[in-house]
């Protein structure tokens, strides 16, 4: 009988392991693609690829194996792979090809749901915010993420309704930031956030 429990819970494991592999990995024989690597490249492309996938699978296991498997621990061993994996392939990829690896790796990292910090600071920047205009920047994306999280378990698993419940919240904080900015400020700023204008489609990832 502990047998069976044992190799139960084993598969229960490796089968969530291998869930959570699949919603993790970025989709590199497509960046692969948009790089048009050379050939001298591409030898030392899919060897970077194959083993940060490789340690990115032992690290998940692990975290399941010893009941870290929280959303929040999973995800932030994965943004800080990706961004070590993207300092890695810096060292074999051109200036341009180094533009192309960032936006991909920043558009599909997981976790992130809403602009980038990247470019939340280049607002801040751009716009020219004085520290009362920054503080409530700051407080209004915080409450679009509250909101757009406490919503989760009316769209959990089903990306066009997480499309929907994002346009709708973002168009709420479109509404706050049109009032906390200038007219200029706010024209600013809706050029910037078109960087990132795949945000909230989720549908069609």
């Amino acid at each position: 009988m502990k047998k069976i429990l044992l190799t139960i819970a084993t598969i229960t494991v490796l089968f969530s392991c291998t869930e959570q592999k699949k919603k993790s990995r970025m989709d590199f024989d497509l960046l692969k693609q948009q790089l048009n690597l050379t050939e001298d490249q591409k030898i030392p492309y899919d060897e970077i690829i194959l083993a940060f996938e490789g340690d990115r699978d032992l690290m998940l296991a692990d975290l399941e194996l010893y009941g870290n498997n929280s959303k929040e621990e999973i995800n932030k061993m994965l943004q800080d792979s990706y961004k070590y994996q993207e300092h890695v392939l810096e060292g074999i990829l051109d200036d341009q090809q180094k533009v192309i690896a960032h936006e991909f790796i920043k558009r599909y990292m997981p976790g992130v749901v809403d602009y980038s910090d990247e470019l939340k600071a280049e607002v801040i920047e751009k716009l020219a915010l004085d520290t009362d205009q920054t503080e409530q920047y700051t407080a209004i994306n915080y409450a679009f993420l509250n909101a757009f999280h406490d919503a989760h378990d009316r769209f959990h698993g089903n990306r066009e309704t997480a499309s929907m419940y994002w346009n709708q919240f973002n168009e709420s904080r479109n509404s706050a930031l049109k009032k906390l900015f200038s007219e200029e400020q706010y024209k600013q700023y809706i050029e910037l956030t078109k960087k990132e204008g795949y945000r909230g489609q989720f549908s069609s990832k």
